[in-house]
């Protein structure tokens, strides 16, 4: 009968049991140094993630520049257009100081 009772409490709850058991487990998982083959097998997939993240960023770093390139003026072309405006307000001024 006593083995009887010490088990009812783990049959009665298995899932105290189970997160007992997973616990345990990423207890001795962190525990345990990393073979050389664990790294030689990961290495690279770790290199090509960051990769693919870096060549991703600077896609969308030069996608938004872009962007905004395209959505402002052209610096060449306000400057010409600032001077056009200089030179029609001189010329009205000049006219205006004419006729008076």
């Amino acid at each position: 009968m006593p083995t009887r009772k010490a088990s009812d409490p783990l049959s009665e709850n298995p899932l105290a049991l189970l997160a007992g058991g997973v616990a345990l487990g990423v207890l001795i998982g962190v525990l345990l140094p990393r073979v050389a083959k664990e790294r030689e097998l990961l290495d690279p997939v770790g290199k090509k993630l960051a990769g693919s993240a870096t060549a991703a960023a600077k896609a969308a770093k030069e996608a938004g520049k872009a962007e905004i390139d395209a959505l402002l003026p052209a610096k060449d072309a306000t400057r010409e257009k600032v001077s056009q405006l200089i030179e029609t307000v001189l010329e009205a001024a000049k006219g205006a100081a004419t006729k008076a």
